[in-house]
């Protein structure tokens, strides 16, 4: 599974904002945001097997969420 850096996803998610109109997807990327930070500021290892599921799945997420707001945006 390739490196997920959490605060590389939290800086995604503040450029998307700056740059989105729409207010709903504004909410959806701040929520995506608030999650990335709880995930840096957890204390159990982000890497622990069960957590590493639940973070590529994360991942995901933000990776569509992104290109759909890249989209939006042109």
């Amino acid at each position: 599974m390739p490196t997920i850096d959490p605060k590389s996803k939290v800086a995604e998610c503040d450029r998307a904002i700056e740059r989105v109109a729409d207010p709903e997807r504004r909410i959806v990327l701040e929520s995506l945001r608030s999650l990335w930070i709880d995930l840096c500021d957890a204390a159990s290892p982000i890497y622990e097997p069960d957590r590493a599921v639940h973070i590529a799945t994360i991942a995901e997420l933000h990776t569509e969420l992104m290109a759909g707001c890249r989209a939006a945006m042109h």
